[in-house]
């Protein structure tokens, strides 16, 4: 490495930190003006700062952002992107149709009993009582 070099990497360092010193306080400073005008707008007479982000943000279909969050206008939107035929199917399979129908549930299918010919595992040996709970001595 030459000696340019280790001069220019500590300088370059030091003046990364600069900007990102100086862009958070831009950021800073930006988020402080926007809290500020949206405090101060509705006094004012202003548009708000929705009405400003309604007609200089991005396109959002004629919808406002208040639109956006609206539970029922997400779920219908999510219901339209949903591949056709998923939804029926997990209510059909959740038995949701029975249950709006006033259908009784289906019966679940009976399990076999269990085998009583061998036991699965030994049973257990007994040990003698005045040994159990003491460990082992010489």
């Amino acid at each position: 490495m030459s000696w340019l070099a280790l001069l220019l990497v500590p300088l370059a360092l030091y003046l990364a930190y600069k900007l990102v010193s100086v862009a958070l306080k831009l950021a800073l400073a930006v988020a402080v003006l926007v809290a500020v005008y949206w405090w101060a707008a509705p006094y004012m007479g202003w548009p708000t700062v929705p009405d400003l982000f309604h007609v200089f943000g991005p396109d959002l279909e004629g919808r406002r952002i208040e639109e956006l969050a609206d539970p029922a206008r997400l779920a219908k939107e999510a219901t339209g992107k949903v591949v056709e035929g998923v939804v029926d199917e997990v209510v059909a399979r959740s038995g949701g149709e029975r249950a709006a129908s006033g259908e009784p549930p289906a019966a679940e299918p009976e399990l076999p009993a269990p085998s009583t010919a061998e036991p699965a595992m030994p049973p257990a040996q007994e040990s003698s009582t005045e040994d159990a709970g003491t460990p082992d001595r010489p």
